[in-house]
């Protein structure tokens, strides 16, 4: 998933997520007269904790032969589009396979910022597979003043995809006469490796857009970093906007390279957040080694965390990843509160790390109780139990007060503590 900001109107920005969806996360079914799969896509906008734009859509695709192994590997790209006011944000999407409710989910917090064309500004910039002007569009294709395109999320080039295109609005050109632009490509230490211009042109009007192409295969396998830079020659203002993109010279086919390329492409504060989750499931130890470890260790232990608890090796997909997304998503569509993303709360927590409990009781608050919950699980020979209450009313917000399970608190006087106005304190 990327995310590209664009000028809007007034008062709001074009928030732009580009998804690129392998079609071997659904399974095929045969329903005796085709082969098909069936997925969900929900794209959800959280400020503060409260879902404030949804783009919810379903993904069907058939065919009369079994599919053969060339057909079930390619990438849909897909695209949702947003108005948004300048704020912290998070977005989160959930891909749902209809047929075995596998659940995938991918989450990114951004700041939106207020694109101002009063003066020399840009666009973010598209990083693309194919680009190509036309006076045409097909159904179902992605399009921007005049050019279809093809997005690439994960900034991925190589063998399959060698052409590196980028889509750019340039903003705040307010006289006539030329500006100039120039592109540069680094590499990880910074070191200049290719520039494209000066290239001189004339000013459309307000606004332009800059598209850009080259061929990346003589770069080596690494991390670079692509600069668009411009200059209005008339009052000599210059600005720049930087996206980074990875070469690779054989395409990833196991789950360590691609989860060490998602991983590598996450900015800091992402990865931080990613860890307090995968923090659930560690040791004390294990998880301050992490946090203390730079970036490039955290990277590598994470990733041999997953693989350490793979349920099977033998596959391609990693299940103890497949099975936190399922639980991440559900947790955030169920727990998310006005100040947190469900996964944050004290039941996503429970949930993440535990599954599904069996039952769950829930009684409501009335003038002698506040409202609480026991959700019950059954996967042991006695079983046991989690207690949440909801302190303030009609907040949502519940805390975790008591379980019996062994590696979490005890309070045995929780049914004192859901009394409203008692003072009785949580034993741990």
């Amino acid at each position: 998933m990327s995310i590209d900001q664009f000028r809007g109107d007034k008062m709001k920005t074009e928030v732009v997520v580009n998804l690129m969806i392998p079609k071997k996360l659904f399974q095929w079914v045969d329903d005796g007269n085709e082969y098909k799969f069936e997925g969900l896509v929900d794209v959800r906008v959280f400020i503060n904790g409260e879902t404030a734009a949804q783009d919810a859509f379903r993904i069907l695709e058939t065919s009369v032969d079994r599919p053969g192994l060339n057909e079930r590997t390619v990438n849909m790209v897909q695209q949702s589009r947003f108005l948004l006011s300048r704020s912290n944000v998070v977005i989160t999407t959930t891909i749902t396979d209809l047929s075995s409710k596998q659940v995938y989910v991918s989450t990114k917090n951004i700041i939106i910022r207020k694109i101002d064309d009063s003066f020399l500004t840009t666009s973010d910039l598209i990083l693309c597979t194919f680009l190509k002007r036309e006076n045409e569009f097909d159904d179902g294709s992605i399009n921007r003043n005049g050019f279809t395109l093809a997005p690439n999320p994960s900034g991925v080039f190589g063998l399959g995809r060698p052409m590196l295109y980028t889509y750019g609005e340039l903003y705040g050109f307010n006289d006539d006469g030329t500006y100039t632009i120039n592109y540069k490509i680094y590499d990880q230490q910074g070191k200049e490796m290719i520039q494209r211009g000066p290239f001189v042109k004339d000013k459309p009007g307000e606004s332009s857009v800059e598209t850009f192409g080259m061929n990346i295969m003589g770069l080596l396998a690494g991390r670079y970093r692509l600069r668009l830079a411009i200059q209005d020659n008339q009052i000599e203002t210059n600005t720049f906007i930087d996206r980074e993109f990875f070469v690779v010279k054989e395409q990833p086919a196991d789950f360590k390279s691609n989860f060490t390329i998602i991983l590598d492409a996450m900015e800091n504060d992402e990865l931080d957040d990613f860890i307090d989750i995968v923090g659930y499931f560690m040791t004390e130890s294990e998880l301050q080694t992490l946090i203390k470890s730079n970036r490039a260790e955290k990277i590598v232990q994470i990733t041999n965390f997953f693989e350490e608890r793979d349920l099977d090796s033998e596959i391609y997909q990693n299940e103890f990843y497949n099975r936190l997304n399922k639980y991440l998503a559900i947790a955030d569509q169920q727990f998310s509160t006005r100040s947190f993303l469900g996964r944050s709360t004290t039941r996503g927590r429970v949930l993440i790390l535990y599954g599904r409990p069996d039952d769950i009781e829930s009684y409501s608050a009335n003038e002698e109780r506040l409202s609480y919950e026991i959700w019950q699980y059954e996967d042991s020979d006695k079983g046991f139990i989690f207690i949440f209450i909801n302190k303030e009313d009609g907040t949502g917000m519940f805390e975790q007060i008591h379980s019996t399970h062994p590696n979490e608190f005890r309070n045995y006087r929780w049914k004192d503590i859901i009394i409203r106005g008692t003072t009785n304190l949580i034993d741990f």
